[in-house]
C-alpha cells in the first residue's frame, strides 16, 4: 500500500535529548561540586530518567511526581522530603538540560523532504504536550509546521495502538498507509506494527544487534529515509 502519512518521534530522533541530557547533567553535577565518580553518576541518572518516567507514562504517577522520584532517587542522602525543596533541586539540573537543547543535524530536512513527497507528517512523541511543543520551537523544528502530539493529551502512551490510531485519524491517514519513524525498537517500531502501521527504526549509534531488528527496516540517519 502506498504510503500517505509519516509520524516522527521527537527524543532522539529529532531532539537530541539524550545528548542535551547528558551535556546538562555534567554541567550540573560539577557545578554540585559532585564531579567524582562523573560516569557512574551519568549512567545512574539514565537509568532512574528511564524507570520513573515510564511509571509516568503507564499513568501511575504525575509528571511532576516523576521528576520528584528520580532527583529523591539520584541524591538518597539529600534532605528532599519537602516538595519544594525537590523541584528546586531538580531545577537546577532542568536549566542546564534546557540550555543543551538541540535537533538533530538531519532533521530539518527529512521533515522537508516528508512534505515535498505529499506526505501528511505529524510528530507523536510520549510526554508532556508542553514541554515537547516547547522542545520543537527552541530548536527551529516548529518553522516545518508539523503537528505535535503528545502522550499527556492521548488517549495512550506508544506502544499502546490506541496512540497511533488517535494521531492517524487526527492527520486523515489511514494507518496501514502510515510509517512511524524512531529510535525505539518496542515504543516507536513494534508498537506501530501491533497498530497496523508500518515502522522504521532510526538507529544512529548501532544499539540493537542484528537479532534483534531482524525483518526491520533500519536506518543510520534520517537522511536515509525515502519516500
Amino acid at each position: 500500500m502506498a504510503v500517505d502519512g509519516v509520524l516522527f518521534d521527537l527524543d532522539d530522533t529529532l531532539f537530541d535529548h539524550r545528548g542535551a541530557a547528558d551535556r546538562g547533567l555534567r554541567a550540573w553535577l560539577e557545578g554540585l561540586g559532585l564531579d567524582g565518580m562523573l560516569e557512574d553518576h551519568v549512567d545512574r541518572w539514565f537509568v532512574l530518567e528511564t524507570l520513573h518516567h515510564e511509571r509516568f507514562q503507564r499513568g501511575e504517577i504525575s509528571h511532576t511526581d516523576q521528576r520528584r522520584a528520580r532527583i529523591r532517587s539520584f541524591l538518597p542522602g539529600w534532605d528532599l522530603a519537602d516538595d519544594a525543596v525537590a523541584d528546586d533541586t531538580f531545577a537546577g539540573y532542568l536549566a542546564c538540560y534546557r540550555a543543551a537543547w538541540s535537533a538533530f543535524a538531519d532533521a530539518g530536512a527529512a521533515l522537508e523532504r516528508a512534505h515535498a513527497a505529499g506526505l501528511k507528517v505529524g510528530i507523536l512523541t510520549n510526554g508532556d504536550q508542553a514541554i515537547q511543543e516547547t522542545k520543537v520551537q527552541r530548536t527551529g523544528l516548529a518553522s516545518y509546521g508539523v503537528p505535535v502530539y503528545a502522550s499527556s493529551s492521548l488517549p495512550a502512551a506508544k506502544p499502546e495502538a490506541r496512540a497511533f490510531h488517535h494521531v492517524c485519524a487526527e492527520l486523515g491517514v489511514d494507518p496501514a498507509a502510515t510509517v512511524m519513524v524512531g529510535d525505539s525498537l518496542r515504543h516507536d517500531v513494534r508498537g506501530a506494527q501491533a497498530a497496523g502501521l508500518q515502522g522504521v527504526l532510526v538507529d544512529r549509534s548501532g544499539r540493537y544487534r542484528a537479532d534483534e531488528v531482524a525483518g526491520v527496516t533500519r536506518v543510520r540517519s534520517l537522511a536515509d529515509l525515502v519516500w
